[in-house]
């Protein structure tokens, strides 16, 4: 699914043809399912700016308007100055920058996002679902240090994958955060060192710095950004779908099942 490196594509893409005054919208019948909640009709309102808090994208409208998107497992904003035919796209925005007429459409072929069409007060509370996005300066060992004691029964990778805690990281992340820092992705928070929490933020720094880099990675039948090409990430993976580890070029990868997610990580390289 989109993790923040994807969604950091997305927003930088979409905030180009920005702003933009929209003149109509369509759904699609199975929209309704993705929209959770609209306090506002955006026909007629424009969308001044995008921004991003974990994978959750932020489209700023006139008059204090929001509209939040989570984009689940297979979801994206795709742009086009003709009319957007993709397969199960479910809404779809016509507006203009200037003169110029652009197509702003949300495609999800799995319809597991959502959509939240809010007020500024209704977005504010939304909001603080959510954890310290984990591009932010808010992340840091100080803050891995105090969770390690608030939570020290809790076993690291899923632990990474909670938006309370941890906003922006997913599956394929948090394997490689683990891996990149050295350590098993089986530890318990309260056995972590100082000196791990503080790798774990370089790591993290590490893998979204590689990933938003190549425009996001894709992995088969996946994500793909807002002019529907494909994510280079995979290529600066170490363990994540890797037959051999990426750090030591030698250990065989191992696969186990955490919290119900595939996670990998070297038996060699991570202690």
């Amino acid at each position: 699914m989109p993790e923040l490196p994807e969604v950091e594509t997305i927003k930088n893409q979409v905030k180009d043809i920005l702003p933009l005054k929209i003149e109509s919208v369509e759904y699609s019948p199975f929209s309704r399912s993705i929209i959770k909640g609209q306090d506002f009709d955006p026909l007629g309102k424009t969308i001044k700016d995008v921004c991003r808090q974990g994978k959750v994208l932020r489209f700023l409208f006139s008059n204090q308007l929001r509209m939040i998107s989570g984009l689940g497992m297979s979801g994206s904003w795709r742009i086009s100055e003709k009319k957007i035919e993709v397969k199960h796209t479910h809404i779809l925005f016509k507006g203009k920058k200037g003169k110029k007429t652009f197509y702003l459409g949300y495609v999800d072929p799995r319809r597991f996002g959502n959509i939240h069409f809010l007020t500024a007060n209704n977005e504010e509370q939304w909001l603080k679902r959510l954890g310290p996005d984990v591009s932010s300066d808010n992340f840091n060992e100080e803050y891995l240090w105090s969770l390690r004691q608030q939570k020290p029964t809790k076993v690291l990778k899923p632990f990474l994958l909670d938006q309370q805690f941890f906003a922006g990281i997913g599956n394929y992340m948090a394997s490689e955060i683990c891996a990149r820092a050295h350590v098993r992705p089986t530890r318990k928070m309260g056995k972590l060192t100082r000196k791990e929490c503080q790798l774990l933020v370089e790591a993290t720094r590490s893998v979204l710095e590689d990933s938003i880099k190549n425009n996001g990675t894709t992995f088969s039948g996946g994500y793909a950004d807002a002019f529907g090409e494909k994510g280079e990430g995979v290529k600066n993976l170490v363990v994540f779908y890797q037959k051999n580890c990426g750090i030591c070029q030698k250990t065989e990868v191992k696969k186990i099942i955490l919290g119900n997610r595939g996670t990998y990580y070297c038996p060699h390289c991570q202690k």
